[in-house]
């Protein structure tokens, strides 16, 4: 399993770039969250993207502003005929806040994306594809000309997307709610929702199926067809994600955190921390601390 904490490292970096990257073999993804924001741009490509508990589309003209720590997934179906072409940038959203200020409707905007729960993560821009293509190319270019990570250049960046967005049909609404509007939830978004309720708890495969109405063979298969990964990497990924931000934000001992995110037998919590996040729950904890510091 891939760390669960993908640390990205800025190198005295305002912005980590990268234009129109292309994948055309298998690209599964993993479970992961950043410390920083990451913006990612869909040019064409067919899968899914999840994040919040629901299983996004992957289509052309999707835009994705994932926030600092939140847990999301990346899965494409990929072939030669059909590649995954995305543009990606990280970025520290607190060093932009300020340079933001001067235009009220697009830093309210970006505050919300960036600190809020009810706009985003995910926008429809397929109407407005060559106002945000041309928007990039524009940036690539300040890039390739070494201006790509001068404060200015990136406020702009981020200025022309808080208005493309801010243009776009329905951009205050929570895409979540438009997208599951009209129709039912897919089963791994059902399952998500289920594992979010009951993620502390003995979760047992049984009991997910019976409250589906479903087999256990189907729930499994459904899960890993919408999403590219098993119902125990997801549940996973849940808990240590929880176990994080308690070692964090908590007093609490190892033992009870284990115990807190569904881990009861604290050396197997022990065993599973350092498996996903690459170091023991004490050590995640004191480097936590040091920071803050």
């Amino acid at each position: 399993m891939n760390f669960l904490f993908d640390p990205v490292k800025f190198d005295g970096q305002t912005m980590l770039w990268s234009h129109v990257a292309k994948s055309d073999t298998a690209y599964p993804g993993f479970y992961h969250w950043h410390q920083c924001m990451e913006m990612l741009y869909v040019h064409e490509g067919e899968g899914s993207i999840i994040v919040n508990q629901h299983t996004y589309e992957m289509r052309s003209g999707m835009l994705f502003l994932f926030q600092p720590f939140q847990l999301h997934k990346v899965f494409a179906n990929v072939s030669k005929e059909k590649p995954y072409t995305r543009t990606i940038a990280f970025f520290d959203p607190s060093v932009f806040s300020d340079s933001l200020a001067p235009f009220p409707l697009r830093h309210s905007l970006f505050m919300k994306i960036w600190q809020g729960r009810t706009t985003g993560p995910a926008f429809d821009l397929f109407q407005e594809i060559k106002q945000i293509e041309d928007c990039f190319i524009h940036f690539d270019e300040m890039s390739k000309q070494g201006r790509g990570q001068e404060q200015e250049e990136v406020t702009m960046l981020l200025l022309q997307l808080m208005g493309t967005i801010h243009k776009a049909k329905g951009h205050l609404q929570d895409l979540e709610a438009i997208e599951t509007d009209g129709r039912a939830l897919r089963y791994s978004e059902k399952i998500m929702q289920w594992i979010e309720t009951h993620y502390a708890e003995e979760v047992s495969l049984d009991h997910l199926a019976e409250w589906l109405h479903l087999s256990k063979f189907y729930v499994s298969r459904v899960f890993h067809e919408e999403t590219g990964s098993h119902i125990t990497d997801y549940l996973t990924a849940r808990r240590i994600k929880q176990a994080s931000r308690l070692l964090q934000s908590s007093t609490h001992s190892i033992e009870q955190v284990g115990i807190l995110v569904g881990y009861p037998n604290v050396s197997y919590f022990i065993h599973m921390f350092k498996k996903v996040v690459g170091v023991t729950p004490l050590k995640y904890r004191q480097r936590h601390v040091g920071n803050s510091k």
